[in-house]
């Protein structure tokens, strides 16, 4: 899927794709990642690896993200990072993560099965308390999430629509 994201040296859009990733391609802590989405991509049944990549760099990883479909029924969003270069205030990119959820959340619409269908779970967790609290604060505001019970958020119908209006529609 072609999306937008913007060079933040230049606060210009740059074409980029979110696209199918291989076993092989995936990312993992020794790229300085905090996750090895390689290892838990092995692990999960029913899942799927997506890169974000440039179409001026596709070899460069900008944002992973693991989707899976729990009991064939039910979508989730496993795993999702920006690349080390993308974090903090250095970052080359910006809308790398926004556009792998509302994807996801695109993913729940097509494969979400039953009252599963346009809902988006996933689950944070963090090692320390507050940055939990933060993440979680950081997903309700800027990808309209909201808390489902202890760690697991969820995007559904319009929130989920207006995250796919935000960040896929071109």
């Amino acid at each position: 899927m072609k999306v937008k994201i913007i060079k933040t040296a230049t606060a210009k859009e740059v074409d980029a794709l979110i696209r199918t990733g291989k076993l092989s391609e995936m990312p993992s802590i020794q790229q300085d990642w905090r996750f090895n989405f390689d290892k838990e991509l092995k692990k999960l049944k029913n899942a799927t690896g997506y890169l974000l990549v440039t179409e001026e760099t596709p070899e460069v990883i900008e944002g992973c993200m693991i989707f899976q479909l729990i009991g064939e029924k039910t979508p989730y969003m496993a795993f999702v990072e920006v690349a080390p270069h993308n974090k903090k205030n250095a970052k080359m990119y910006d809308r790398v993560a926004g556009c792998l959820i509302a994807f996801a959340y695109q993913l729940s619409v097509i494969e979400g099965i039953g009252d599963y269908n346009s809902m988006l779970q996933f689950d944070v967790m963090e090692e320390k308390k507050e940055d939990e609290v933060k993440l979680m604060a950081l997903y309700s505001t800027k990808y309209h999430a909201k808390r489902w019970g202890g760690t697991t958020m969820v995007i559904i119908d319009e929130d989920g629509e207006a995250l796919v209006k935000e960040y896929l529609s071109q």
